[in-house]
């Protein structure tokens, strides 16, 4: 009987960690994925009735989706520091995690809608920029911040 329950909680075992994995949802919008270190927001917004152009409706949509994703995250930090105390001690504790700026935050993905409108998704990484020089994971977002550029190298 003891060896049933023993191959049982052995082949239950694998399972178990993938849902550690998992990212969390926190809020609405908002996930934590505490194996990759960061907090994701979704946010989106339609484009602009009358615009010139779809880019052009597409520049302030970027921008305002940018920030409700912002402010989504900015909830959810105090939501993590409050209900997530155990998780964040790899991160430097609650304390530090408290004070990350979420304007650092970085964007992962940008879809774009055929009439100018966007869906944003805003990384904002649980240990600070500092910090994670320090630990040799200086990991870069695959889409550059969106808005804050020409888009050209200086």
């Amino acid at each position: 009987m003891k060896w049933c329950r023993l191959g049982l909680a052995l082949a239950l075992l694998p399972t178990l960690a993938a849902a550690a994995d998992k990212p969390e949802t926190i809020a609405a919008g908002v996930t934590a994925d505490f194996a990759a270190g960061k907090l994701v927001a979704v946010a989106s917004c339609v484009a602009d009735l009358y615009p010139p152009s779809a880019d052009v409706a597409r520049l302030k949509a970027e921008r305002v989706a940018r920030s409700r994703a912002e402010d989504k995250l900015r909830k959810a930090l105090t939501v993590v520091v409050r209900d997530h105390k155990a998780k964040l001690v790899r991160f430097g504790g609650a304390e530090r995690v408290a004070k990350l700026d979420v304007s650092a935050a970085v964007v992962d993905r940008i879809d774009y809608g055929a009439t100018g409108g966007v869906v944003l998704w805003l990384s904002l990484p649980l240990v600070a920029k500092a910090d994670r020089g320090k630990e040799g994971a200086t990991q870069e977002s695959a889409v550059p911040d969106a808005g804050t550029g020409s888009g050209e190298e200086q």
